[in-house]
């Protein structure tokens, strides 16, 4: 009885620290992956930026699907002796023009479901993806009813998911990203830091 009582406590703290991924496939689909579910949220990469930061490396891509709908989703990651100071969403928030005014419409695990004012008072609905200290990334492009849409799908019967305020502003082909990756903003804000030991020291 008490090997069973362990097995299920363990079990349980297993599924409740599962994570969930955010990543462009071999396949140039993007997929968000949460339980042992996949959904797919694009199918094609209409072109790809690297940016080099020397200790930070930023892949952003302009994605779109079969009806046209484009995404843009960004990558960043640190090489192995540095780490961002600080977490993902402080982190957009400082990449997306240094803005200060955001709703959090739900969270999961690793995931944020946020809705960011830009500086020119629009909206973006962005999902926030961020595993560990050095690696993180974020999508963003969905209208009101697919965010709602995806959170619905993901979301455990109990979570609760915050009303949507504001319109969120959505792109075409013809669109540019909105993020502000620059020399300035990563090593005199700074976002990144030389990784900092176990223990604290």
């Amino acid at each position: 009885m008490k090997n069973l009582i362990f097995i299920l406590l363990t079990l349980f703290i297993f599924l409740g620290c599962s994570t969930s991924s955010l990543n462009l496939s071999k396949e140039k689909e993007l997929i968000l992956k949460y339980n042992s579910s996949d959904l797919k949220l694009t199918n094609k990469v209409l072109n790809s930026n690297f940016l080099n930061f020397k200790n930070l490396f930023v892949t952003i891509s302009k994605l779109e699907d079969d009806y046209g709908r484009v995404l843009f989703y960004e990558d960043a990651r640190t090489d192995l002796n540095f780490e961002f100071v600080y977490g993902g969403l402080y982190t957009v928030m400082y990449i997306f023009d240094d803005r200060k005014t955001y709703e959090l419409v739900y969270e999961r695990n690793n995931l944020k479901f946020v809705q960011l004012k830009l500086k020119d008072e629009r909206y973006l609905n962005i999902i926030i993806q961020a595993s560990d200290s050095q690696v993180f990334s974020y999508v963003y492009g969905f209208s009101n009813e697919e965010f709602i849409k995806i959170i619905n799908t993901i979301k455990q019967n109990n979570e609760k998911i915050q009303k949507l305020k504001y319109k969120a502003t959505i792109f075409d082909n013809l669109s540019k990203s909105l993020s502000k990756w620059n020399d300035e903003l990563v090593f005199f804000t700074p976002l990144i830091a030389p990784f900092r030991a176990l223990g604290g020291l």
